[in-house]
């Protein structure tokens, strides 16, 4: 039987990283997304950072979903920072579905007015949350899921147009979405370690559906 093509297709951003032994920045991707998109049956699309017209050439791609990936925590990469913030507001603008990971959720948070805290106990250490009612279509109401983070969105913390999906067992949030718009963000990292058919879910039915939580 002849595989299916890819059915969706996914625009990663990068983050920015130093050369070894001279200087020069370059952007970079971690093979763990290539190869689980590729598992998933989708097609991975790369967007550089220092565009002149980031919202054109995410066109150009004709992407089905953008993700804001991890690492580089917001302020640490300027140019990042300019490229996603653009990014996101072209996508806003054309009804792009958005999902953010970790400091794309972070940037999320920030864009729409929330803020960030430090939190304890998540670089390396997997951890319970508690999911809300308005995912339970795509998780477990509690689930256990991989961290890599020390600054997060505390209890107070979140922008008033999101909502909440899951929580730790500190009130901090996990996941979000906005209320009404295909934008939809993670804490956790669906791209590393064992596959979890919920973040696969999760990320076509925000591509294919929009905000199917409204």
């Amino acid at each position: 039987m002849t595989e299916s093509r890819p059915t969706l297709r996914v625009a990663l951003t990068m983050r920015v990283a130093d050369a070894t032994g001279y200087r020069e920045s370059r952007d970079s991707i971690s093979h763990d997304w290539l190869a689980r998109l590729s598992d998933w049956n989708m097609t991975p699309v790369l967007v550089p950072n220092v565009l002149t017209e980031p919202g054109a050439y995410l066109d150009g791609l004709e992407a089905d979903l953008l993700v804001l990936t991890g690492g580089d925590d917001p302020g640490a990469a300027p140019e990042r920072d300019a490229t996603e913030s653009s990014l996101l507001d072209h996508a806003l603008g054309r009804n792009l579905p958005v999902f953010g990971v970790c400091r794309g959720m972070q940037l999320i948070n920030l864009h729409f007015g929330g803020s960030l805290g430090q939190v304890e106990g998540h670089v390396a250490r997997p951890h319970g949350v508690t999911v809300e009612p308005t995912w339970l279509s795509v998780y477990d109401a509690e689930t256990t899921v991989n961290s890599f983070h020390d600054q997060g969105i505390p209890p107070g913390g979140l922008a008033s147009g999101l909502a909440a999906a899951a929580f730790d067992p500190d009130g901090n949030v996990e996941a979000l979405h906005h209320r009404t718009r295909a934008v939809a963000a993670v804490m956790w990292h669906p791209e590393r370690g064992t596959a979890r058919q919920g973040d696969r879910k999760l990320m076509t039915r925000l591509a294919r559906e929009g905000a199917f939580w409204a």
